[in-house]
């Protein structure tokens, strides 16, 4: 991490731009939802000039992908957003000439999205509801090229810790950085990533309700044995 990227990543932080309605009221204030210092750190680490970047959702990150000279894509649902991120980029002097805007839903935008050549990073952070996440994952992280940034913002939400729980047991996958707010991984291969039952041995059974008395029971028993071998 360079002394400018990280200056870089302040500045942006001291003065956001105002990409989001903060309400669903009609004279709602705009402001702007944002991650972790950290997270905004490791995708300056890992763009350069010249990578090419995607990302669900839009806001600071896509600041900064224009700021470091990336060739970037960014889906988001409201032209009113990219009218936005342009106004601030051209009032602070940042070029947005290789900023690519999709404006749409990603679930239909990510399908059509070029193989032709992978991508360098790809930031998942823009519907949180269910099943949206994982399709962002799915139709998204395909297009990563071998040992590509995957992150993956909001993690706490239950679609996204959905998503994850997979994630983190996916050998196509390496962990590279976990906090309360945000995940990174780094591919391992690259290519679709279709997969039928029996090609994920990893995935284990989701937990039904009639497993809970059984379980309570034996976390009950486990307690009990611990305190009687204490007295």
């Amino acid at each position: 991490m360079t002394a400018g990227g990280r200056a870089l990543v302040d500045q942006l932080l001291a003065d956001p731009p105002g990409v989001h309605a903060m309400s669903v009221a009609q004279d709602a204030e705009v402001g702007v939802w944002a991650t972790e210092r950290d997270c905004y750190l490791l995708l300056a680490e890992f763009v350069g000039n010249g990578a090419r970047t995607l990302e669900t959702g839009s806001g600071i990150s896509t600041v900064l992908f224009a700021a470091l000279g990336a060739m970037h894509t960014c889906i988001t649902p409201a032209q009113v957003e990219a009218d936005r991120i342009e106004k601030y980029c051209e009032a602070h002097e940042i070029p947005t000439v290789l900023v690519t805007f999709k404006i749409g839903c990603s679930d239909e935008i990510l399908p059509g999205l070029s193989r032709a050549a992978p991508y360098d990073v790809v930031l998942i952070d823009g519907n949180h509801g269910f099943p949206t996440p994982t399709l962002d994952w799915y139709y998204g992280a395909s297009l990563l090229g071998p040992d590509g940034l995957l992150v993956i913002d909001d993690v706490s939400l239950p679609a996204v810790a959905h998503l994850c729980s997979f994630v983190d047991r996916d050998p196509r996958f390496a962990s590279h950085t976990r906090t309360a707010k945000w995940a990174a991984y780094r591919r391992v291969g690259d290519g679709d990533l279709r997969q039928d039952w029996y090609d994920q041995p990893f995935y284990g059974p989701p937990l039904t309700i009639t497993d809970l008395p059984g379980r309570a029971l034996r976390k009950v028993r486990r307690t009990l044995t611990a305190q009687g071998a204490r007295r």
